[in-house]
């Protein structure tokens, strides 16, 4: 089996985009299309389904998903191996977005000053992804914000971190002293994807207080959620780490809800 034709159809996988996913790889998007033809030749499979623009995996897609990952990730040690030299191998980590962007930037900084000739790789991605990527041998090492959901690995703390709803501070919403129940049910509220492990907990929190989340904006991007929230289209909850700049300068304004404490 092609490596490359492997390598593509996990990309393929991720996006479900063939576009975004010959712009990962750097190749057009006619070679990736070509590409994953060929794999589902090989395979005698249909691995993906097209429907209008949109792409989704087959049951045989989802089930070469895990194995193309274990096999990407055996095929890197047999790499590292070869080499042979521990202080001149690679490290991979992936981090989901809070401690990606906030905490660990910092510390692997400090460690390629510390071991400049260790190849580091170093990719953000929601929680799920990132077990789903450590259960593949594709990362040695995640730091997510959540517990776990994957039974087969083991974690251990090594941060406290709080998360908080905020708004913007402008008139329309900065000047509102209480936050009722009604008020925050009603409210549009701007949230991480489905994968993220703050928003599960985040909405697992609500709903025992008797919050309900119903009109929702979805983004992957912390600062875009920022963003949004500070031009007044909603509100939203994120690591007090990611907003203490904003906090500070007065373009943000911090929620207080009674009986939410979420550390």
């Amino acid at each position: 089996m092609n490596v490359e034709l492997v390598r593509s159809f996990l990309a393929v996988s991720r996006h479900l985009n063939f576009t975004r996913a010959a712009d990962e790889l750097r190749l057009t998007q006619p070679a990736v299309s070509r590409q994953i033809a060929q794999l589902e030749r090989d395979l005698d499979a249909i691995l993906f389904e097209r429907l209008g623009r949109s792409v989704y995996l087959t049951d045989a897609g989802r089930r070469l998903v895990p194995l193309a990952e274990q096999l990407l990730g055996q095929m890197a040690r047999v790499v590292e191996a070869m080499r042979g030299d521990a202080a001149r191998g690679s490290l991979r980590i992936g981090a989901s977005t809070t401690p990606g962007y906030y905490l660990l930037p910092p510390v692997l900084g400090r460690f390629h000053q510390n071991h400049p000739v260790v190849e580091l790789h170093f990719e953000v991605a929601d929680s799920l992804a990132i077990e789903r990527r450590i259960m593949g041998n594709e990362l040695d090492l995640g730091f997510i914000g959540a517990p776990l959901v994957n039974e087969a690995l083991a974690s251990e703390a090594i941060a406290h971190d709080e998360i908080v709803c905020f708004c913007s501070a402008n008139p329309a919403q900065g000047s509102r002293r209480r936050w009722t129940t009604k008020a925050l049910t009603d409210a549009t509220w701007i949230v991480r994807e489905p994968g993220s492990a703050t928003r599960r907990l985040f909405e697992q929190r609500l709903a025992a207080v008797g919050i309900e989340m119903h009109s929702l904006i979805e983004l992957h991007s912390p600062e875009g959620i920022k963003a949004l929230v500070r031009a007044g289209m909603g509100i939203s909850f994120m690591s007090i780490r990611g907003i203490e700049r904003e906090l500070q300068s007065g373009e943000l304004k911090r929620i207080e809800v009674r009986g939410l404490r979420l550390t």
